[in-house]
């Protein structure tokens, strides 16, 4: 079941065409990893899955509804959760309450409930013992392990990283793809813009191969990496890999 139909999208920034005609499909439970050179498109499609940006010709279509006639957009990101490159923590709060606004305020639940299921999420990230530091006192990889548990901590039926480990230094990368990893072994369903090949080869159930704003390639791991049928996608791997 197709839980994101992606129709015949298209977006441009005033005369900069970002995003031309794309059409793909995720199924429940499936890891989807979109891969592609730097200003191809990738990340401002997961943004117009979010509703951060909106699209000019198209349709999205996310758990049935056609996303660009939601009215309640925070009701929609309940069941869509997005990580950033950039962590998005707010630094004047602590762990556990950066995983607990977002719950009482949209969820509507109350305080002690919110702080047990944040240290729930928090746990199965490896950072219980960290509920009561603060993000500036974080390392990388931390900080962005803070930012999937508050995700998760929504309960979301699909969670979005736009290149979830581009910020971290390298020795970092290991601990965040390993918890996305997890989740993927929960059938969690995912799509993850990402540079890092060999995850993406290990992780994914599909990949998206965009250049210049389309896509020119999809399909399963191994036939992307190992038998790549457009010239682009083999001169962008022989590259990266």
């Amino acid at each position: 079941m197709a839980l994101i139909e992606i129709k015949n999208v298209k977006k441009s920034f005033e005369t900069n065409k970002v995003l031309s005609d794309i059409s793909f499909e995720v199924n429940k439970g499936d890891v989807v990893c979109m891969i592609g050179p730097s200003g191809s498109g990738k990340s401002t499609m997961l943004r117009c899955i979010n509703l951060l940006e909106d699209i000019d010709e198209g349709q999205i279509i996310v758990l049935g509804q056609d996303i660009n006639k939601i009215k309640d957009i925070n009701a929609y990101r309940k069941n869509v959760g997005m990580v950033f490159q950039q962590f998005n923590l707010f630094n004047n709060m602590n762990v556990l309450d950066n995983c607990v606004l977002a719950q009482v305020k949209v969820l509507k639940k109350d305080k002690n409930e919110a702080e047990q299921v944040a240290i729930q999420r928090l746990s199965e990230v490896g950072l219980k013992d960290f509920i009561y530091a603060f993000p500036n006192t974080l390392s990388g990889g931390q900080k962005q392990r803070v930012a999937i548990a508050r995700a998760l901590c929504m309960d979301p039926e699909i969670l979005l990283f736009d290149e979830p480990t581009s910020a971290l230094d390298p020795q970092m990368v290991g601990e965040v793809l390993n918890v996305i990893k997890n989740l993927a072994d929960q059938d969690m369903t995912m799509v993850i813009v990402t540079h890092e090949m060999a995850f993406a080869k290990d992780v994914a159930d599909k990949i998206v191969f965009m250049d210049d704003g389309i896509i020119l390639e999809e399909g399963s791991p191994d036939q992307i990496f190992n038998n790549p049928k457009n010239e682009r996608t083999r001169q962008f791997l022989s590259r990266i890999i």
